[in-house]
């Protein structure tokens, strides 16, 4: 439960509810101000300049202050003190966003975390982030890139480059842009950037298209990709992406598809278009198996019994509306729907809580 009460805390509420109350608690409290942290380039060398931005969605920023720890890692993963945590810049009254460069980079066989502390409207609240520096030295494990909390706490998510990337900078830079212009800009998962770690694996793995009936092709360290909840292979080739095996596949350039291939592979959610994978999860179902279950369960995320509707000619029935980003793929980042919330709500609690 205190887990519970933690990530609670972090997205802003400050006591336990339940059901819809809990739902519409989410949508109404959100942080004021309301920012986000990310890093450029995602993976850097260790000379590469790296740029660290704090942006502002909404609300009043009085002062901002950046704060510096780097540590070095053993080829077993160890990590030893570099330098201590230390406070490399504060801005009073900014105008956002704010950014440090790093002149020269990190060095190499580094993990870098930066913490920061932003402060507006009597409030004061961290954003912290780790990452490691090009190439890491633990060989055939996941590259942490963008990460945020215990791994056993919160969602774990590893981009692995398919074989048809021939260019490397094309896959971190779109690992970049799914982190900014997917997880970080849908407002559901926003509120939830305290829970997701996302990482990058050393060794390639092939993706299928869904009409072969072919399986992914995993990566030869898939092993060690156990502790992550998702596994996403970012390709270039134009595929029927699915979810199966525990790994999903994306375009690289597609952000509405890692969306919602995530919403089956990171947050168990079935699809809401007709011809897709239909079922009625036992907790905090997007699909139902009668119109019944559907009416009955609207009351549970703020609906009405006539917002249930069939989904096409299949036999089961939604809550969404043909907006949510269940029903899209593609390019374009689409809303999550209130019976998809409250099952990304139920998911990231149940790793909240250890399970």
């Amino acid at each position: 439960m205190k887990e519970r009460r933690n990530l609670l805390a972090r997205a802003g509420i400050k006591q336990p509810l339940l059901g819809m109350a809990l739902l519409a608690t989410f949508a109404s409290c959100k942080e004021k101000p309301e920012t986000f942290v990310i890093h450029s380039p995602i993976y850097p060398t260790g000379s590469n300049n790296v740029t660290l931005t704090c942006r502002k969605i909404s609300g009043d920023v009085e002062n901002v202050k950046l704060y510096v720890m780097v540590s070095n890692v053993s080829s077993t993963g160890v990590l030893s003190s570099s330098s201590p945590e230390a406070l490399v810049q504060e801005w009073s009254s900014p105008t956002m966003p704010v950014s440090y460069t790093k002149s020269g980079g990190y060095g190499t066989n580094k993990l870098v975390k930066y913490r920061f502390v932003v402060k507006g409207n009597d409030k004061t609240y961290t954003h912290t982030v780790s990452f490691a520096t090009r190439p890491y030295p633990v060989a055939n494990q996941a590259i942490p890139v963008y990460c945020v909390g215990d791994k056993d706490k919160v969602m774990n998510l590893v981009f692995i480059p398919d074989s048809d990337i021939d260019v490397m900078d094309t896959f971190y830079n779109a690992v970049q842009l799914d982190i900014t212009d997917a997880f970080q800009k849908e407002d559901w998962l926003r509120r939830f950037r305290k829970s997701h770690n996302f990482y990058i694996n050393p060794v390639t793995g092939h993706a299928h298209d869904y009409d072969t009936g072919e399986p992914h092709d995993k990566p030869s360290n898939w092993s060690n990709l156990s502790f992550a909840q998702g596994k996403v292979i970012l390709h270039k080739t134009v595929l029927r992406d699915f979810a199966g095996g525990g790994v999903f596949s994306t375009e690289y350039f597609n952000r509405g598809t890692i969306l919602h291939e995530s919403g089956h592979g990171l947050y168990g959610m079935a699809d809401e278009y007709s011809g897709g994978s239909h079922w009625q999860a036992e907790e905090k179902p997007n699909n139902f198996t009668s119109l019944a279950n559907a009416q009955n369960y609207a009351p549970n995320v703020g609906l009405q019994s006539s917002d249930a509707n069939k989904i096409g000619s299949d036999n089961f029935w939604e809550l969404c509306n043909d907006s949510c980003m269940m029903d899209k793929t593609g390019l374009n980042v689409w809303p999550y729907f209130s019976p998809c919330r409250n099952r990304i709500l139920y998911a990231i609690t149940q790793r909240a809580n250890g399970n």
